[in-house]
């Protein structure tokens, strides 16, 4: 991104303030076979898309000054390889996490969905050697989201569509992954089914019904309790996800679009028992079902990342599925005044869940496949458009449940490695190389 701050002077060389300034642009590609497009705001911010030749115009009235700008590839492609799968070809999976034990060895849990409630551990020391080493299975159909504390000792599994319609969790003692226990369950105000949960500091959030999120202290995991509850208090309020960073909840909650809350930052006088909600950014889609805080590392401005979900035709659980819906990047520098800046779309295809480290952005992309995306420097307009794309995966496998089928729900970058969890095929391991991709590989299925 450029920032054009042109001056203006009068007749008498005296420089004037505050005087309106048109901008335009013209272009024209380095590719014969590409035209030039990009976006200018009122305030001289100019983003190229295609690599070109630019003409910048600032225009007061009759009179126009103009620059030439070239712009060029960002080159920042890189070669994603597959390193490791662990297949699950019997049932659908769904949420998954990946987490150091307390043995000091690196492991794994899945969920599963519209199945039986099963919920598989894995080791994936080795993630060339993803290996399944135990499971659970609790009264449900689905296994949505799965989480492990900090500590990497308890567990929590969500359940939906419980034969008693308790549904609520399931907390794990997981110190041993090969052996797993259960310590308890917890359904207090969470019958009408836990979507998501998120665990921060001996607390558990608890999405109940949809609606609201209740926070449950399992300091003693036998014996959970709850703490504090947050919604919104609007007719129709609906919720979808809820991620805790640095004692702030960032609230996904679809058509109201995300709320900051909170829960011990003390920037609002909040806490556990008395979350308070300080920040709000709503859009016209009414799809946020995700959010993910970040920092920008190269700009230090303060990003959140709204994710859209949408089904169209809704969810084939037997076929192909069409997606739609994007990334949008909102500023949140000025928590008063929010601002969207940027997008990343990936025309023909949806997004799911996502991961954010150094300025680098994964993201699973449901048919689209697992994408890795530069996100650094100063954000504007659509990063896809913009050639910011380090490389992408497409993880369907002649051995899913859906044969080559690419489903990809989540993201996590893990010690080098992203792990993903793929709705037809179970967990995966992908590296990012440091070498630029041979582009005779490109639009290949992984095996």
């Amino acid at each position: 991104m450029i920032n054009f701050d042109p001056i203006v002077y009068d007749k008498k060389n005296n420089k004037l303030e505050n005087i309106p300034i048109e901008f335009s642009f013209t272009g024209k590609s380095f590719d014969k076979s590409n035209t030039a497009s990009g976006l200018i705001l009122e305030d001289g911010r100019f983003v190229g898309d295609v690599p070109g030749k630019y003409i910048i115009s600032a225009r007061i009235g009759n009179i126009t000054a103009s620059k030439i700008v070239n712009v060029f590839p960002r080159n920042v492609e890189r070669e994603i390889s597959n390193v490791g799968r662990g297949v699950v070809n019997d049932r659908h999976t769904s949420d998954f996490w990946i987490f150091e034990g307390i043995d000091g060895g690196d492991y794994g849990v899945t969920g599963t969905w519209g199945a039986d409630g099963t919920a598989f551990f894995w080791d994936v020391t080795d993630p060339s050697n993803l290996k399944k080493i135990d499971s659970v299975q609790v009264d449900a159909r689905t296994v949505n989201d799965v989480k492990v504390s900090q500590d990497g000792k308890i567990c929590v599994i969500s359940r939906e569509g419980a034969s008693n319609r308790k549904n609520g969790m399931i907390i794990i003692d997981v110190s041993n992954p090969r052996d797993v226990k259960i310590i308890s369950e917890y359904t207090k105000n969470l019958t009408g089914g836990v979507h998501n949960v998120f665990i921060d500091n001996n607390h558990v959030y608890a999405l109940s019904n949809g609606e609201r999120y209740y926070i449950i202290n399992i300091e003693d995991p036998a014996n959970p309790f709850e703490v504090g509850m947050f919604e919104l208090n609007k007719e129709g309020q609906s919720i979808h996800d809820v991620w805790i960073e640095d004692g702030i909840a960032y609230s996904s909650n679809w058509r109201d679009g995300v709320y900051l809350v909170d829960v011990g930052n003390g920037i609002a006088g909040g806490s556990t028992s008395n979350p308070v909600s300080f920040g709000n950014y709503s859009y016209d889609s009414g799809a946020n079902h995700a959010t993910f805080p970040f920092k920008s590392k190269s700009t230090g401005k303060f990003y959140t990342v709204l994710g859209d979900e949408i089904f169209p035709n809704g969810v084939n659980p037997n076929g192909t599925n069409e997606t739609a819906g994007f990334l949008h990047f909102v500023d949140f520098s000025d928590l008063n005044n929010p601002v969207e800046v940027a997008r990343y779309e990936l025309p023909g295809h949806g997004s799911h869940n996502y991961w954010i480290k150094d300025d680098i952005l994964y993201v699973a992309m449901y048919t689209g496949g697992l994408r890795v995306v530069d996100i650094s420097g100063d954000l504007l307009g659509d990063l896809y458009k913009q050639g910011r794309e380090i490389g992408y995966l497409l993880t369907g496998s002649p051995n899913g449940y859906i044969p080559n089928d690419t489903m990809v729900w989540g993201a996590q970058l893990y010690k080098g490695h992203v792990f993903y969890s793929d709705f037809n095929t179970g967990l995966g391991a992908a590296k990012v190389s440091s070498n630029k991709p041979d582009n005779s590989k490109t639009n290949q299925y992984v095996n």
